[in-house]
């Protein structure tokens, strides 16, 4: 990997050294004061975890096939690796609203024929939350990103996700969502609707069937928790062949099975198996010509480290 890939790498690790140490007291703070606020999130019900507020993951694929071959590629067999960090956490918290700020940071590598390609992408993300009543809660977010590889690709490989999503609480165990996303990317932009519910069934079980990451969650106690569930991803770059930029899109579905364990106050350990299909590699010319082709079906297995709260 490139020195830029190695320093990130490094620099998510000691995110969540600094998560789980020097800012335990300060995440205390928040935690007491979310907690003396409006905001609901009926989290006391079940034995299940919080959503994680920040995470590590490594990810690996081995011999993806392109099919068709694109006549273009040198190689149509490659590996996959990843490695993801991400946080987010509230700055401010009055009674009924809520600022949260956070960051990404990606590095994909794509192994084919020798020859490796490395895509290093960061983001930042603004987010306002807000609890209307005991059954209403909005939020408004935006998200930029950004190729980190500047002397290597195209100043267009980024894009912005701008934002508004609602949840109405029927019950303490049933909560609907909806809203709207659009994607502005290289130079087009793309309206996604947001919706779906989550249910406590009881106190071990739960649904979440919010596009694009449905799951379903068992927490065998306090401390392990069992998840099957779906996850889109996409990875884009440009590069530059025959002093022409190619854009290209590189986006998968997943299904695994995932098992996480509590390791501390704040830290959970993840191993995550499955399949990946639904998988595309688009290319984009500066003419305008489009070139897509399939990706074979293959294992993934992923490991994480997540923070949770709760």
């Amino acid at each position: 990997m490139h020195r830029l890939s190695a320093t990130k790498i490094s620099f998510s690790f000691s995110i969540l050294m600094l998560i789980n140490s020097q800012a335990y007291g300060f995440g205390e703070i928040l935690l007491d004061k979310i907690l003396r606020s409006d905001f609901i999130y009926d989290r006391g019900i079940t034995s299940l975890p919080f959503i994680p507020i920040g995470y590590l993951s490594a990810t690996h694929q081995d011999t993806l096939t392109l099919e068709p071959c694109p006549r273009m590629e040198q190689g149509c067999e490659y590996q996959y690796q990843s490695i993801s960090q991400g946080a987010g956490i509230p700055v401010w918290v009055g009674e009924k609203h809520m600022l949260i700020v956070g960051e990404t940071l990606n590095v994909d590598v794509f192994d084919a024929d020798g020859d490796s390609l490395t895509i290093n992408t960061g983001g930042l993300m603004a987010a306002w939350v807000s609890q209307h009543s005991e059954s209403w809660q909005s939020g408004a977010f935006v998200y930029h990103y950004q190729n980190l590889d500047s002397e290597l690709r195209s100043d267009d490989t980024r894009g912005t996700y701008a934002g508004m999503v609602g949840r109405y609480r029927h019950s303490p165990t049933f909560h609907s969502y909806w809203g709207a996303v659009v994607a502005n990317t290289v130079g087009e932009s793309v309206f996604y609707p947001y919706f779906g519910f989550d249910w406590y069934i009881n106190n071990r079980w739960a649904i979440t069937a919010v596009m694009p990451w449905p799951s379903i969650s068992y927490s065998l106690n306090e401390t392990q928790l069992l998840r099957v569930g779906a996850l889109v991803s996409e990875v884009s770059w440009a590069a530059k062949q025959d002093n022409s930029f190619y854009t290209q899109e590189f986006s998968q579905m997943s299904l695994g099975f995932s098992f996480e364990q509590k390791i501390s106050r704040l830290l959970w350990a993840e191993f995550s198996a499955g399949y990946t299909g639904l998988g595309t590699l688009q290319i984009d010319t500066e003419a305008e010509s489009k070139l897509s082709t399939d990706i074979g079906n293959q294992p993934f297995i992923k490991l994480a480290l997540n923070v949770r709260p709760l």
